[in-house]
């Protein structure tokens, strides 16, 4: 996954979010690195009485850009080996 074209598309996605409010703008910025890959915060803003509806469209448009863009999930493995006597 490229993290640049991950925030140009979500930016665009969640700022068509109804009740986001454009100042100040939608902020979809690289928050971290971590084994599984790069850690994207998106942090849409609105007025309080709509902050759970954009909260649930914002995960909303998160699966949808990414599934559009073909992005893997991320996935953890762990191996357990069993000591025999």
């Amino acid at each position: 996954m490229n993290p640049y074209d991950a925030i140009k598309r979500l930016s665009e996605h969640v700022a068509k979010i109804p009740n986001v409010i454009s100042s100040p703008a939608p902020a979809v910025e690289v928050l971290d690195f971590n084994p599984l890959g790069t850690v994207i915060a998106v942090r849409p803003f609105c007025h309080n009485n709509h902050y759970w509806q954009v909260y649930f469209d914002t995960n909303k448009a998160i699966v949808d850009v990414c599934g559009e863009a073909g992005y893997a999930v991320p996935e953890t493995r762990h191996a357990l080996r069993q000591l025999v006597p």
